[in-house]
């Protein structure tokens, strides 16, 4: 039997993740006024597209590069997971303005970013944005070794472009070994008020406000897939907690 657990931001966007034992369908419902995209975590999945059908696989998120699809609203489809299954994350967020396309999409994974440094350093690919998506920012982050991640604090929370926007967000995470943890942190104004939330292999979370950041423990890594919206706001401009905007500097 498939097995899937479900978070969801107040404006609109959830995110899914399943595991899919072998040979199962995962079917993908028509959504008139979302848009949605299903990334391929790892194992086999085979999508049934107007073209044919499509197969992608990927053996770890922390080695493979993403693969999936991108699928405009009003799409039905199915997938099928291959052979040894499949761990698959599904999300959908309202349109906010018209994408480029109205064609099913193949994901295609840039090379990996480096931001921060040292203790702070992670790798980030961006997967999708507009005007490839009606709004969607989606994308996949890996704070290897204990680093932390999302670092200094940062929040999108006003729409106030361009210094900042307003997104809500939701992750689904992996901790390689899968006995390991993490750590996310989020505060309206100050660390002195955060709320911790462990995060622990396959979890999910979302942060709809406030400073958020990010820690893997020591001698584990840390892989999330975040996902973005604005009802209005269709890109990401971060506002660095003032208290340790000083890092970016160092």
């Amino acid at each position: 039997m498939s097995h899937h657990a479900v978070v969801r931001t107040p404006n609109g966007l959830d995110l899914t993740y399943h595991q899919v034992p072998p040979g199962e369908q995962l079917a993908l419902h028509l959504r008139p006024q979302q848009e949605t995209a299903l990334i391929l975590v790892s194992g086999r999945l085979t999508a049934a597209l107007l073209d044919g059908d499509r197969t992608v696989e990927r053996d770890d998120p922390f080695t493979s590069p993403a693969v999936g699809w991108h699928f405009p609203p009003s799409t039905e489809t199915t997938a099928t997971a291959g052979p040894h299954g499949a761990e698959v994350v599904e999300v959908h967020s309202p349109v906010t303005v018209f994408p480029e396309t109205k064609k099913v999409s193949a994901i295609s994974t840039p090379e990996r970013e480096v931001r921060g440094s040292g203790s702070w350093e992670r790798h980030v690919t961006t997967l999708l944005q507009p005007p490839h998506t009606g709004g969607l920012l989606l994308g996949e982050t890996l704070a290897l070794d204990g680093r932390w991640s999302t670092y200094p604090p940062h929040r999108h929370q006003h729409s106030n472009p361009p210094a900042e926007t307003a997104l809500q967000e939701a992750f689904a995470f992996r901790v390689r070994p899968c006995s390991g943890f993490g750590v996310l942190l989020t505060y309206d104004e100050t660390v002195h008020d955060a709320r911790s939330t462990v995060i622990t292999d396959t979890s999910l979370a979302t942060v709809p406000s406030g400073y958020h950041t990010i820690a893997a423990a020591a001698g584990h890594d840390l892989y999330y897939l975040w996902a973005a919206h604005g009802t209005a706001d269709t890109y990401l401009a971060m506002h660095t907690d003032p208290a340790h905007a000083w890092l970016l500097n160092s």
